[in-house]
């Protein structure tokens, strides 16, 4: 039997858009927030507002780091394009990147502090909104990843010629999704153990369909995660070197763990991010 590789689209498609060829691509930096490689500001030049901004930053690590919670947001609404590109440069590139679609998009990249997000809304209108925001995922992650996908999927009852097991994995993914609890462990099953025909594939990825939630996550590994039609159900693909998918899984639970920030990692990111004020304030 050939081992089949669950095909998902590598853009985020969107409500508003005929298609998904005129959207922007996940795969490498999220196209919002990519800027112009410059020098960072000296110190000197760190304007008020922008202290402010990454002070508030810091408490938010260290409440985090006390007793992890709901996300919180730091407004950027004050600061001018030049502060906002020093934003970018003080705080850097991260292991995650992540796309959201619908009425709106968002461009999420994580900072080199982890659990401290940049995130960028760009409305139908065409107007801007950029913020940080620390917490173990943003909270447009967690909202897309609840209101957006299905509760149920409709299992064909007759199957094409060539599938094999889909019927069964479509019924245990919707029995476990059905008796998933929010924080919970996640189920996974693994399509390199449990190897699927070309046709189950096609018929796996067509019922479960997909919502316009990506996420690219380089800190365990090259891997990138896709949010399906029906909650609580993720592909996460883990890549080799050359792209290549090496590991196809479905993982039934909350946002897999490769794209969250740990608890202890608030604490370091607030040690760090006090250390680079510190530095600029010398």
């Amino acid at each position: 039997m050939k081992e089949s590789t669950l095909v998902w689209h590598p853009k985020v498609p969107s409500g508003e858009s005929g298609g998904v060829e005129d959207l922007p691509r996940l795969i490498g930096m999220p196209t919002g927030l990519v800027r112009a490689a410059r020098q960072i500001m000296a110190a000197d030049t760190l304007t008020p507002a922008l202290k402010q901004a990454l002070r508030a930053a810091l408490e938010a690590l260290r409440r985090h780091a006390e007793a992890p919670g709901e996300p919180t947001r730091i407004s950027l609404k004050e600061l001018t394009a030049d502060e906002l590109g020093t934003v970018a440069d003080v705080l850097g590139e991260g292991a995650i990147w992540a796309q959201v679609g619908g009425s709106a998009a968002w461009h999420i990249v994580e900072s080199v502090l982890t659990g401290l997000w940049r995130i960028e809304a760009t409305e139908a209108d065409g107007s801007k909104a950029e913020w940080l925001e620390v917490g173990a995922i943003p909270q447009v992650v967690l909202t897309a990843s609840q209101r957006m996908p299905r509760d149920t999927i409709r299992i064909p009852e007759q199957m094409p010629p060539g599938a094999m097991n889909v019927q069964s994995l479509l019924i245990e993914l919707q029995e476990r999704t059905a008796a998933y609890q929010p924080g919970a462990e996640s189920h996974v099953i693994n399509f390199t153990l449990l190897p699927i025909t070309e046709v189950d594939a096609e018929v796996l990825t067509a019922v479960l369909g997909q919502i316009p939630l990506i996420i690219r996550s380089e800190g365990y590994g090259s891997c990138r995660i896709f949010a399906t039609g029906l909650r609580y159900v993720w592909a996460v693909q883990y890549l080799n070197s050359t792209g290549k998918v090496i590991l196809d899984t479905l993982e039934i639970g909350g946002i897999p763990g490769a794209a969250v920030a740990a608890p202890e990692d608030f604490e370091d990111s607030a040690i760090r991010l006090a250390e680079i004020l510190d530095a600029y304030s010398a």
